[in-house]
């Protein structure tokens, strides 16, 4: 990076914090001003005084003295409201620290919110907001929220839910824009069905995916499964076939099994919205068919297989995993969890998973044990379970320490902020904690298991920021793939394994270095021009 280059950059931030500064005072004087008039007496002799209509005056008149609406000066004094219940923030804010943008974010999510939880949350929230754009802001603090106060968030929502709406606002042109309010696993649903209902044309179709997607809004309405391809060609596929069977959408979330079994009620997160209330996920669990994608640590699964063989029970590691029901505290557990999941065969294994650990211990310990060596992440699947079923019991778990990602992530900024040189990744030779490598650690492509693993922990593109789904992003290793030689190079497992979309895939080796921190399952984005290091979830 040029000098220039530098000296542009920080008179960009400059400006971005001027910016910011002078949106604070004019939300400051315009609560000044409204404040006077709502305490000078503007009556005459003998009448009443309005003070609602004298603050309404008062907006009016700033409002043309702007050249805005209404509106818009309404909204602004919202933000000052909010402001003064969370000083910290108010005082960042004038500062030039953080952006209007990002305060209309905070506004948003704690407009509902006790002022006694806004204030014990301040200075979470003003940590988040110096590092993460207004919509990974807006997913934060729903977590913060969420983990606060379980059962006013659940409250909250079920408010939220019965204002349901549809609007329509037109645009020049002949265009119009419909919007929809829904509740997080409707809206995620949809959305999931207009994008495969839009992928149904080949890929010569010339429209974009936007364009699709509103087409196939459209059939969809109109009670259609499929989009007409415009790609021109008289053989296509896709032409031929316009009415194939209707499309399934799966809803990914990434939940602890303690929510899961109503014995705590951290937030879960669906992948695609951000997080919900432990209530919401529970009703979801109860009123689905499911399958579990379960990471854990190798040491705890050598501590899990050894309670099951000595226990005497007559089941291996994976199988009493898998389909015992929960039996554990049954009185706390939800209506629905821990039912006896239906009769049925196990499925068939599959050949691309990696094998099951704990099998292997029973029938050769020695081999697999030394095979494996270390405390990397392994990966496996239940079997699909129906609606109430669990998928683990919950007296089998280990009980590691518990870390929020923004307590981690505070702690990682001021490890860089002290000495940039003391911040290394936890698996610095990519090896995610394994001695030796496990079965496909030296196959460049990881298994669907694997994938899928990595895109349920990930939920997005983990660069800075980045919200594309991990559905729509590339698997990416941290440490590089040795393709000449796989042994010293990074390896295909859970821990060196990132989501990254396409464009930041590209941007990697040419802008910006990405290391994962596997304990915290935080990531670090360092640019050209040397500047503290990006930190997120």
């Amino acid at each position: 990076m040029t000098d220039r280059e530098r000296i542009l950059l920080d008179a960009i931030s400059e400006t971005s914090r001027a910016e910011n500064a002078a949106a604070a005072r004019l939300i400051a004087q315009i609560m000044d001003y409204t404040s006077s008039r709502g305490t000078f007496d503007h009556r005459a002799p003998g009448a009443g005084f309005d003070t609602e209509q004298a603050e309404r005056s008062a907006l009016a008149e700033v409002a043309l003295a702007l050249s805005s609406t209404f509106r818009s000066v309404s909204s602004l004094m919202r933000l000052g409201f909010t402001l003064e219940r969370m000083p910290e923030i108010r005082g960042a804010f004038a500062a030039g620290e953080v952006s209007l943008a990002k305060i209309r974010v905070i506004d948003e999510h704690t407009r509902k919110a006790t002022a006694a939880a806004v204030l014990r949350l301040d200075s979470d929230i003003l940590s988040a907001a110096r590092r993460l754009a207004p919509t990974p802001l807006g997913i934060e603090i729903a977590r913060m929220l969420i983990e606060d106060d379980a059962a006013w968030a659940q409250r909250a929502r079920e408010e939220a839910e019965a204002k349901r709406k549809v609007r329509s606002r037109r645009l020049p042109h002949g265009m119009g824009v419909l919007s929809v309010t829904l509740t997080a696993t409707q809206l995620t649903a949809v959305t999931g069905l207009i994008v495969k209902v839009a992928k149904t044309a080949c890929r010569a179709d010339p429209r974009p995916l936007d364009v699709r997607c509103a087409d196939a809004f459209m059939v969809l309405m109109h009670g259609g499964r499929a989009l007409t391809c415009e790609c021109g060609d008289q053989d296509c596929a896709a032409t031929r076939n316009c009415e194939p069977a209707a499309p399934q959408v799966n809803l990914t979330i990434s939940c602890g099994l303690e929510t899961l079994l109503g014995l705590a009620d951290n937030p879960a997160y669906l992948e695609g919205y951000g997080y919900l209330d432990a209530g919401q996920a529970r009703a979801i669990a109860e009123d689905a068919t499911w399958q579990a994608i379960i990471d854990c640590a190798r040491q705890a699964l050598d501590r899990l297989q050894c309670d099951n063989i000595v226990g005497g029970d007559g089941t291996d590691g994976v199988t009493e995993s898998t389909e015992e029901r929960a039996t554990a505290e049954p009185d706390h557990l939800p209506p629905g969890i821990g039912a006896e999941p239906e009769a049925r065969e196990p499925d068939p294994p599959d050949p691309s998973d990696p094998p099951d650990p704990c099998r292997a211990a029973v029938a050769e310990p020695d081999e697999q044990h030394e095979s494996t060596a270390g405390s990397g992440l392994l990966v496996f699947r239940s079997r699909i379970l129906p609606a109430g079923a669990a998928a683990l019991p919950v007296r089998k778990l280990p009980h590691p320490g518990v870390i929020s990602p923004a307590d981690a992530i505070d702690g990682l900024f001021r490890t860089i902020l002290n000495d940039p040189a003391d911040l290394v990744t936890a698996f610095p030779d990519g090896h995610g904690g394994f001695t030796k490598p496990p079965p496909g650690a030296l196959t460049y492509r990881p298994s669907d298991l694997l994938a899928a693993a990595v895109r349920l922990r990930d939920g997005t593109c983990r660069h800075p920021d980045c919200l594309i789904a991990a559905a729509d992003c590339q698997i990416d290793h941290v440490v590089a793939f040795n393709r000449a030689d796989p042994i010293l190079g990074g390896w295909t497992v859970f821990a060196n394994l990132q989501c990254l979309c396409t464009l930041h895939h590209q941007l990697k080796p040419r802008a910006s270095g990405v290391t994962t921190c596997s304990p915290a399952r935080s990531c670090t984005s360092t640019t050209r021009s040397g500047s503290t290091p990006s930190l997120f979830p």
